[in-house]
């Protein structure tokens, strides 16, 4: 089976799922990211492991890709494998496909809390590359389906409910803090 057949029976099988049982597909992913030595850090999920670390002119040594590179390679990866996912299912060749992920950000924002910037991206903007036989209006409309169907286009695009809890472990209590 090739990967445009595997791709179409996996779907049409995900959605026969979620047709027949309810709550099929709903779930809660965890990932734990541990910090090491300096800046690195260690993340796992299931069985994988992903590395980070900061550039040296935050106080890292740049062994392995920042955060913020991990999550302008999440949006453009999760986009293109989106484009092959809805060509399978459209019928439509696609000889190429190349996402570029640009994101503005202000180091200040992460310096300090009175800067009036945000410590994170000020913007994000991606170009899409597509070579395919294919009529391009018919490209441009399996581009804006995978655009909709993106999860990760959602987490930057979208504002979520995030919640944080907090463990000390070998503090001195305090008391209550207002």
């Amino acid at each position: 089976m090739d990967a445009t057949q595997r791709i179409v029976t996996a779907l049409a099988r995900l959605r026969a799922a979620a047709a027949e049982r309810a709550g099929f597909g709903r779930g809660t992913a965890t990932s734990v990211s541990t910090l090491n030595a300096g800046l690195r850090c260690s993340t796992t999920e299931r069985t994988l492991s992903i590395a980070t670390d900061l550039a040296p002119a935050l106080g890292g040594e740049g062994a392995a890709p920042s955060p913020s590179a991990l999550a302008r390679a999440a949006l453009g990866a999760c986009l293109a494998m989106g484009y092959r996912l809805r060509a399978a299912e459209l019928g439509i060749e696609l000889t190429s496909v190349r996402v570029t992920v640009e994101a503005d950000s202000d180091v200040r924002g992460m310096l300090d809390p009175a800067a009036g910037v945000p410590p994170g991206f000020t913007a994000v903007r991606y170009h899409v590359e597509i070579a395919s036989p294919a009529p391009a209006a018919d490209v441009a409309r399996l581009v804006e389906l995978g655009d909709q169907l993106s999860p990760v286009l959602d987490l930057v695009a979208r504002p979520h409910a995030v919640t944080r809890t907090v463990a000390i472990a070998g503090a001195e209590p305090t008391g209550a803090v207002a």
